[in-house]
């Protein structure tokens, strides 16, 4: 009897004994399940702030890219929610955002902006507490300027052995490109190759046929291996960029010469040399010179009225003695300027900066020269041509041929012909042309409608003047004083900031005062 006893309260004390560890095991699933419950409604909330930040961003990015206007000046403005209130409201699953739009410090107006950064906040209330995240996206205002070569119209477009583009090169149209040498020998190089289509692949005077890949026959696009890649380096079937007159939006060029900046009309064969930081400009030959300060105007832009087939004439004047000493008189280190024209604009001898430390940044020279109507000219040197005399004064003459300059001639600037083209002023008698033919150097860049005739080949040598270009790197991220844009924005990083507090405004972007 008294062991039976003993059998039934040893079995109440492991009863009692399970139903306790029982309910630490149910307390303890009941914890882990109401923290996986938690933690998994804190990831979603997170997660959710996350995607309203970059709703916010991308709300913002759309509406600049559909034309919305964007701060000018230098200081960070709220752009969502316009007017009053500090946050929009996206509806009860995606919370709350403000989005505020940083210019670059260097954006003094909408028209020459270079930069911008969207900075979004979002705000996503829970039963416990509210949950916030920071997206940050940096876009640029593709300018014309960035291009080495652009070409609406291809034209004479042939490209072969020995050019180099050391910047982006794009063609509305298929350009002609060529290699005469067996392997990869001094093939054409690219920093990268865009254009609206297929290109022709040129051969031997006779276009073979549309090419579709870096490599056909002898030709091996350079750097091949980059190319290979495809895009961004090597694109076919791009976008066509719009251009011309009609659709190039220039019209910010001419009001800022017209609100600050130099308003000139001037008759067919009126001439201007670039001395340092003043224009000097000469009606004709008979006129007294004029001298415009181009440094006191508040906006760098001269607008010359000269109808649409009117020509001026543009030069920096000669140094003394030749050599370098013919950039004593080149724009200086701190001028950067536009010079726009209605209708034709000739080279009448080299245009040249100063300095030509380009790989400085902080170098501040620069000159556009835009075309809205008319041609670029290489001009014609009148010694050349029997029974044509130049103006007296030799300040003044035109000096394109290879007896000025045997090394070459060379025009420092980005040059934009919106409705014409970059060839020689006249090429009805090649026999006046320079002989042997002289390197015309662009230090820039050159955005033309169509490129025209500027060698010719014939008589057993090549008259004329061979065309090429060497870029300027700070045109990736610079260009001169309300320089057209091409309507294209791009986007250069797009940076997650969790930890944004709630005033995005004073959040300095990263490589703010580095563009």
């Amino acid at each position: 009897m008294l062991k039976t006893r003993g059998k039934r309260g040893s079995a109440l004390v492991l009863v009692m004994v399970s139903a306790v560890v029982f309910s630490i095991m149910v307390a303890a699933l009941y914890t882990l399940f109401r923290a996986n419950t938690e933690t998994q409604a804190w990831a979603k909330e997170k997660i959710q702030a996350r995607f309203t930040a970059e709703a916010g961003v991308n709300m913002a990015v759309y509406m600049i890219l559909e034309g919305a206007d964007v701060p000018q000046g230098h200081m960070p403005i709220k752009f969502i929610p316009e007017g009053s209130g500090d946050w929009k409201f996206l509806g009860e699953d995606m919370g709350w955002v403000q989005v505020w739009v940083d210019p670059h410090n260097n954006n003094d107006e909408v028209s020459s902006a270079n930069a911008y950064e969207v900075r979004a906040m979002s705000k996503v209330k829970s039963e416990d507490q509210d949950f916030s995240y920071g997206l940050a996206s940096l876009i640029l205002p593709r300018n014309f300027a960035v291009y080495a070569t652009f070409l609406n119209h291809a034209g004479g477009g042939f490209y072969g052995d020995d050019y180099r583009f050391d910047g982006p090169f794009h063609s509305n149209e298929p350009p002609w490109v060529y290699s005469e040498t067996p392997g990869r020998d001094r093939d054409p190089w690219f920093y990268s190759f865009s254009v609206a289509a297929p290109y022709y692949y040129y051969s031997n005077g006779v276009i073979k046929e549309q090419a579709t890949t870096p490599h056909y026959g002898n030709l091996w696009m350079e750097p091949y291996e980059k190319m290979t890649m495809g895009e961004p380096f090597f694109i076919l079937n791009a976008d066509t960029v719009p251009f011309g007159p009609d659709k190039v939006r220039w019209e910010v060029t001419k009001t800022a010469a017209y609100n600050g900046g130099l308003v000139l009309d001037l008759p067919d064969g009126a001439r201007m040399i670039l001395h340092k930081d003043t224009l000097l400009v000469k009606r004709d030959e008979s006129t007294a010179e004029e001298a415009y300060d181009l440094a006191a105007l508040s906006k760098r832009v001269v607008w010359i009225n000269n109808g649409q087939s009117g020509t001026v004439y543009l030069k920096t004047e000669e140094g003394m003695g030749g050599g370098t000493d013919w950039r004593v008189h080149g724009l200086p280190d701190s001028l950067a300027v536009t010079i726009a024209v209605t209708g034709n604009i000739a080279a009448s001898g080299p245009i040249l900066y100063h300095t030509m430390d380009l790989a400085n940044d902080d170098l501040a020279v620069m000159l556009g020269i835009l075309n809205i109507y008319g041609n670029f000219y290489i001009a014609l040197d009148p010694d050349l041509v029997s029974g044509y005399d130049d103006w007296k004064d030799t300040r003044w003459d035109i000096s394109t041929s290879d007896k000025d300059y045997p090394k070459g001639l060379e025009v420092d600037a980005v040059i934009m012909v919106l409705g014409g083209e970059f060839v020689l002023e006249d090429t009805s008698d090649p026999s006046y042309w320079p002989s042997p033919a002289v390197d015309f150097a662009i230090v820039g860049g050159y955005i033309v409608d169509e490129e025209g005739v500027t060698t010719w080949v014939g008589g057993g040598s090549d008259q004329g003047y061979y065309t090429f270009c060497v870029y300027d790197p700070r045109l990736m991220t610079r260009h001169p004083p309300f320089f057209p844009q091409t309507g294209i924005w791009d986007v250069a990083y797009w940076d997650e900031r969790p930890t944004m507090n709630d005033d995005p405004a004073s959040t300095d972007y990263i490589g703010r005062d580095m563009l």
